[in-house]
């Protein structure tokens, strides 16, 4: 789908409740990360919480990216990228970058220096750790097992 998603990322409106949960729920499904993903959203749509931001990428109603993201309290400097979804299909060098460099410098205007993804290193979360990496988040610590055997927490930080 290149070039039909052609807005720029922009802050949540009420109108994209219905589209980033779809989004959300058709990306995590049934695992484990989606009620936290869920209530990060949620405090995102109340607006005005440093730690709980949201941008999107959407045209006509359809969010075709989803990043969720904020401070981290208690820091000076320290942002926090809590989840980033794509609907299957867009381009992730696309729509995907596009989404990555808007959160990066809105966070980099708020006072950031890093951002940091704590992230399970589940299969089932492949597209956002691919997300991630692609733009230049670089792994830090993993803690072996942590979410269940053979489910890493993998830390990754992306200095801005």
């Amino acid at each position: 789908m290149p070039g039909y998603f052609d807005r720029d990322p922009r802050a949540l409106l009420p109108e994209d409740a219905q589209g980033t949960r779809t989004l959300l729920m058709g990306a995590l499904g049934v695992t484990p990360y989606i009620d936290r993903a869920l209530e990060v959203l949620e405090l995102a749509e109340r607006g005005n919480d440093p730690e709980h931001r949201a941008l999107v990428i959407a045209r006509d109603g359809t969010v075709a990216g989803l990043v969720l993201y904020g401070t981290i309290a208690g820091t000076k400097g320290g942002a926090r990228l809590h989840t980033a979804v794509l609907v299957p299909g867009v381009q992730a060098d696309d729509v995907g970058q596009r989404l990555m460099r808007a959160m990066s410098d809105a966070s980099r205007a708020a006072g950031a220096r890093f951002m940091l993804a704590e992230m399970p290193d589940d299969p089932a979360l492949g597209t956002v750790l691919a997300l991630l990496r692609q733009h230049g988040f670089k792994e830090e610590a993993r803690v072996p097992d942590f979410f269940r055997e053979g489910v890493a927490l993998t830390f990754l930080r992306l200095p801005l």
